[in-house]
């Protein structure tokens, strides 16, 4: 997936790259032809016109995508078009005599609810065709033919502004690099192919341009190698270091459970050497015991606190009163704190949606006689907000595992009105390794369609055995995002030095024309 995103990203900057220097050539192109014939004004305008889209391409390669940024680009993009059309309505039909056809009109309705551009780009090329069918230009067709590619590229691209739809179907297609941007990037990828061939039939007949456009080309090419190699090089050292943090990240979150489990066993603790708490128990005031483990239920933050007797039966659960039927014998934390042991744990219930995650700690009760006579169990559920929090600090989706279920997650549905709590882990060979083998997964899977590195450690009760899996992930595309930022700006660099080797660029190429003519 990392190499596709690298090849999407690379193809999509090329693509800019190399429609700014397509039209810059054909700038440079009417640009010769106007230096021949100074009074030809409309020669001039189509040389600006090329020049201006040159620049929107360049600048679009250059810049990170921002909508005031966009706004700025179209509304110049449509001028540059505005400057071609201008130029070549105003440049009259070269006809056969006394054989000169009536300009015919094709009304544009279908492009009423089109971008400006996108209706100007089909009206160069429909002009385009006219003055290669009707007169002597029939060299104009595959110009006709490119800014037909490039209008239809850009009716596409106005389906971008649905993107953000809440139907996943159409947000997948409609994606950054989806089906519908592939085609939109095919078309206008021909178009400018067709319109980089043409051009170059009339260049590779003027020397001085010739060898200026073949410098400048290979300059780009150099660049473009370049910027690609080391890229590539960027991107694997951020996934490696991405997979580096993750495992510390893993480490950090088993390191803040284990917090989290000492506090619920200093908690249990506490209430079992509370002399009312011992007074009311080994009386049987089970209406005093309900008060006072309420109380501290409710002062130490607690999702379940019970007294269990010494033979395993509850005498009272603060949470639900009514709940003293259940016994607890045979339990490891029951049979730990029977020994004298204070403990901890991590256990997981199945629920109805979705299992749930407690932290439970056991601290014996001893009378007065220094006997155990039964055990306090206080308990911590591991709920969405602690994975919310985890992720307010560390920029990660967190998951918390009850075996192959999720319990708690920051992982959401696309419209982002759901979370995937309840969901099960799909991959088998995280399952197959942590679960079975207890051991911790590092590299890259598949959540719902979308592409993370993750890390994945096993979740162990005190009995040893595995009870689920805590997990971060991070999107993949936040490292092709950070290279394409690394992209951009050595591109902008890149523009700057080539832009100021143009003007030797030009005297070398006049220089070797002068001395290739003589």
């Amino acid at each position: 997936m990392l190499l596709y995103l690298l090849f999407a990203n690379t193809a999509h900057f090329t693509l800019a790259v190399l429609s700014a220097f397509v039209f810059f050539s054909a700038a440079l192109l009417y640009f010769d032809s106007w230096v021949v014939n100074i009074k030809s004004k409309t020669v001039f305008t189509r040389s600006m016109g090329f020049l201006v889209l040159a620049a929107v391409q360049a600048a679009r390669a250059a810049s990170p995508a921002s909508s005031a940024l966009m706004v700025v680009l179209e509304i110049t993009e449509v001028f540059g078009l505005i400057l071609i059309l201008a130029s070549l309505i105003g440049e009259p039909v070269l006809s056969p005599p006394k054989t000169r056809k009536a300009a015919a009109f094709i009304p544009a309705l279908g492009f009423a609810l089109t971008p400006l551009s996108a209706v100007l780009y089909f009206l160069i090329a429909l002009v385009y065709y006219r003055k290669s069918t009707e007169g002597y230009e029939k060299q104009l067709k595959p110009a006709a033919l490119a800014f037909l590619f490039l209008g239809i590229a850009k009716i596409i691209s106005v389906s971008f502004a649905w993107s953000d739809t809440s139907i996943v179907h159409w947000s997948r297609l409609l994606a950054k690099f989806g089906l519908i941007a592939n085609i939109e990037s095919a078309f206008m990828g021909i178009g400018i192919v067709i319109l980089g061939v043409w051009i170059w039939g009339f260049i590779r007949f003027r020397l001085q341009i010739q060898l200026f456009v073949i410098t400048i080309a290979l300059s780009v090419f150099i660049f473009l190698s370049t910027t690609l190699f080391f890229t590539y090089l960027l991107l694997n050292n951020l996934q490696n270091d991405a997979l580096a943090h993750l495992k510390t990240d893993t480490n950090v979150m088993q390191y803040s459970l284990e917090s989290l489990k000492s506090e619920a066993l200093a908690h249990a603790q506490a209430v079992a050497a509370d002399n009312s708490v011992l007074q009311a128990f080994t009386a049987g005031d089970s209406d005093a015991l309900y008060a006072l483990t309420s109380a501290h239920l409710t002062t130490q933050g607690l999702t379940t606190l019970a007294l269990i007797d010494s033979s395993g039966r509850v005498v009272v659960r603060a949470e639900n009163r009514d709940a003293t039927n259940e016994s607890l014998k045979g339990d490891a934390l029951f049979e730990a704190a029977l020994k004298g042991e204070s403990v901890s744990t991590l256990s997981s219930l199945e629920g109805v949606i979705a299992p749930e995650t407690f932290i439970k700690a056991a601290a014996p009760v001893k009378g007065s006689d220094s006997a155990i006579v039964g055990m306090v169990l206080a308990g911590v559920r591991i709920d969405n907000s602690f994975v919310d929090g985890v992720k307010n600090a560390t920029g990660l989706d967190t998951t918390i595992f009850g075996r192959d279920k999720r319990a708690a997650t920051t992982l959401v549905s696309e419209d982002g009105k759901s979370r995937f709590v309840g969901t099960k882990e799909a991959n088998q060979a995280i399952i197959k390794k942590v679960l079975e083998n207890g051991e911790t997964f590092i590299g890259t899977s598949q959540i719902y369609n979308r592409p993370y590195y993750v890390a994945y450690a096993p979740l162990t009760s005190f009995g040893g055995e595995t009870i689920g899996m805590i997990s971060v992930a991070k999107p993949e595309n936040t490292l092709t995002d950070a290279a394409q930022a690394s992209i951009n700006l050595t591109f902008l660099g890149s523009i700057i030095l080539i832009t100021l080797s143009v003007i030797p660029v030009f005297f070398l190429s006049r220089f070797l024309k002068k001395h290739l003519e003589v």
